[in-house]
Parts: C-alpha cells; sequence; structure tokens
C-alpha cells in the first residue's frame, strides 16, 4: 500500500508538473483584462474540458498493449492523414513550448542570479537551462519522474506562499470587480494552453501501470490541482495589483518595492518552466524514438539541441510561440484523441450512449472555437 500511494504521488506530480508551466504566469494578466470572476468562470469550465480530454487519451493509452506518443496512437486507429497531423502537431507545438521554456526560464534565471549582483547574457543563461535540462533527462524515465516530482512539490510551496503572501500583504477586494466582455476571449486561449498536459499520460500510465481506477483518479488529480493553484495564484496578483498586472505576472511584482518578492516569484517562475521543461524534453525524446524510430541517444540530441537552436535564430517573441502552440498543436491534439476514442469505443463493440456523444460534442465546438479565436483574434 505505501508503495503504491508513492506511485500514485509520483503518477500526480507527472502530470500536474507538465502542467504548471509558463502558462501560469499570463493567466492573472487575462483576468485583470476581462474581470477576475468571469475569468474565474472561465477556468472552471475549460478544467472541466481539459480533464475530459485528458481522460479520453488515457483511456486510450490503457486500453492500447504498446506503449507510444499521440502519433503512434493515431497510427493504430486512425488513417494516414491523421499520422500527419499527429506528428506535425507533436513536432511543432513540444519544440515550440521547449522555445517558450528556454525564453521565459533563462529570463528568470537572470533574476534571480541579478539578486546576488551576478551577471551574464541572456545567450549563456539559455545555455545553462538548456544543459541543466539536458543533462536530467539523459536518464531513465523513472529517475527523471522522481525529480520532476520533488521539483513540483516545492514549486507547489512556493506558489502557495507568494501567494498568500500577497493577499495578506496589500490584498484589495475591489480590484475583482468590473466586467469586460469585449475580452472574453482573452483568457480562453491562455487556459486552453495552460492546462493542457496530454503529451506525459503514457509517461503517467508507465508509472501506475494500467490499473484503470487508480490511473483515472491520477489524471484527475493531477489536472485539477493545477487548477486550483491558478486560482489562488491569479486571486493573490490580482486582488494586489488590479489592472496594473503584466503579461508576465512577476515584471510587475517589482512595484511593490519588494527586492525579495520579484526574487522568490523568479524562483517560482523558473521552478514551473523547469519542471515543465525537462518532463516534456523527456517525453519529446520517447516521441523521437518510439514514434520516428531514432536511436535513444539521437534522439535525446535532437530534442536537446532543436529549440536551442531556434533560439540563436532569433525566435524570442514568447507570446507569438505560445500563441501558436496553442492555437494549432493544442487543438490538433484534441480533435485527433476524440477521434481515437470513438474507434477504440467501436473497435471493442461499445457503444456510445447519448451522453457520450454530448460530451465528446462539447469538447469538439469549445476546442473548435478556442482555435478559431487564437487564429483570428491574436
Amino acid at each position: 500500500m505505501k508503495l503504491f500511494n508513492f506511485k500514485f504521488i509520483e503518477a500526480v506530480l507527472v502530470l500536474s508538473g507538465m502542467i504548471i508551466g509558463v502558462g501560469m504566469f499570463a493567466i492573472p494578466y487575462s483576468f485583470a483584462q476581462v474581470g477576475f470572476w468571469l475569468g474565474t468562470l472561465e477556468l472552471i469550465v475549460l478544467s472541466g474540458i481539459i480533464l475530459l480530454f485528458h481522460l479520453l487519451y488515457g483511456e486510450v493509452v490503457l486500453q492500447t498493449p504498446e506503449f507510444h506518443r499521440l502519433p503512434g496512437y493515431a497510427a493504430l486507429y486512425l488513417g494516414r492523414l491523421a499520422v500527419f497531423l499527429a506528428r506535425f502537431s507533436a513536432l511543432f507545438g513540444i519544440t515550440g513550448v521547449l522555445l517558450a521554456y528556454i525564453l521565459l526560464g533563462s529570463k528568470f534565471l537572470q533574476y534571480i542570479f541579478l539578486s546576488f549582483d551576478i551577471g551574464g547574457s541572456n545567450v549563456f543563461w539559455a545555455l545553462a537551462v538548456t544543459l541543466a535540462a539536458a543533462l536530467i533527462t539523459f536518464f531513465p524515465l523513472r529517475r527523471e519522474a522522481a525529480i520532476n516530482g520533488i521539483l513540483t512539490s516545492v514549486l507547489i510551496v512556493f506558489v502557495v506562499f507568494l501567494s498568500v503572501f500577497l493577499l495578506f500583504f496589500d490584498f484589495d477586494a475591489g480590484h475583482l470587480a468590473g466586467l469586460t466582455l469585449s475580452n472574453l476571449f482573452i483568457p480562453y486561449g491562455v487556459l486552453l494552453f495552460a492546462l493542457s498536459g496530454g503529451a506525459v499520460i503514457p509517461d503517467l500510465v508507465m508509472v501506475l501501470g494500467r490499473e484503470r481506477s487508480g490511473v483515472r483518479r491520477a489524471i484527475v488529480a493531477g489536472t485539477l490541482i493545477p487548477a486550483v493553484l491558478y486560482f489562488l495564484f491569479a486571486l493573490a496578483v490580482v486582488g494586489t495589483l488590479g489592472a496594473g498586472v503584466g503579461e508576465d505576472t512577476i515584471s510587475s511584482l517589482g512595484v511593490l518595492d519588494l527586492k525579495y518578492l520579484v526574487f522568490f516569484g523568479s524562483l517560482i517562475g523558473f521552478l514551473a518552466v523547469f519542471t515543465s521543461f525537462i518532463v516534456l524534453g523527456k517525453s519529446f525524446q520517447l516521441l523521437l524514438n518510439l514514434d520516428f524510430k531514432f536511436p535513444r541517444i539521437m534522439a535525446w540530441i535532437i530534442a536537446t539541441l532543436l529549440p536551442f537552436i531556434l533560439y540563436l535564430a532569433g525566435l524570442h517573441n514568447f507570446i507569438a510561440i505560445i500563441g501558436a502552440v496553442g492555437a494549432i498543436a493544442v487543438g490538433i491534439d484534441s480533435l485527433l484523441v476524440i477521434a481515437m476514442h470513438r474507434k477504440l469505443k467501436l473497435t471493442v463493440g461499445k457503444k456510445i450512449g447519448a451522453l457520450g456523444y454530448f460530451w465528446r460534442g462539447t469538447l469538439l465546438i469549445l476546442i473548435s472555437i478556442g482555435i478559431i479565436i487564437a487564429i483570428f483574434n491574436p
């Protein structure tokens, strides 16, 4: 029972560590733009939608004897077009997110060391983040998952600490009032990106084994823990800073004239980025190894160097990068998982009831709306 509990916690932290990342720092800004309580309502609705998506993907992984990444499952259940879309989405999405992690992670790391009067160029800190993640992801999944679990636990403590501090420091409930319907869709794309962590569902199953109830509970916990943290974080930041919240949140904390607060905020930011970086980096290696048939060492080299080369090439627009990933990769993945789950049910002879069609259709519509909004209203 003790071993099972440890594995369950490890599996939850694998998913939570993937989800809690760079998207978190755009949530307070998006809530301030639309109105805090309307943003909260969107958080609740989209958390439910993403949870359904994760559960559907979990079911596909559980019912398939071999482990794959999304392109591998698409090859088994859908046609060639689906395989092409899945591979394009995986390569584009994971590379884009890893590039975003390098951009923001290096920025936070630079802030941390500047607190100790230690300088360094942007490229130096970007290289430091890349090499640190490369060293960790070189080890087998079990060690990487354990390291990520430790870092995610520390991250959760820091997020709660900073949020509670802000709530007692200069919290003003008046900042939570207001409503701007014209900005209704600003949190939509941000939350869709910030809540998605389906890439590591196969890793979660590897940790727990194919025990269905345990996997489903881990997916629920791993998806909802970030949602609760996001709410607490947004409540504290918006309640303290109001409309003065910046797009990355941390830079806005400087107006409080508390240097140590910027330091702790940067530390939280770095942990959020780095925990997701090592999980997604490992997932990228497995994708290249299992579905693209690269040798393990070659997959590790490509997963490490490709995002950093793009960074050196001058792709530094953080908002544009995560916007493109959210619009294209998350949308394609969601639609493919819905199609795969339907095909799986039909293959094993299980009928899908009216309620099943209803929430599948709801998920399909909302994801499609998110794609359209992200493309035409960046």
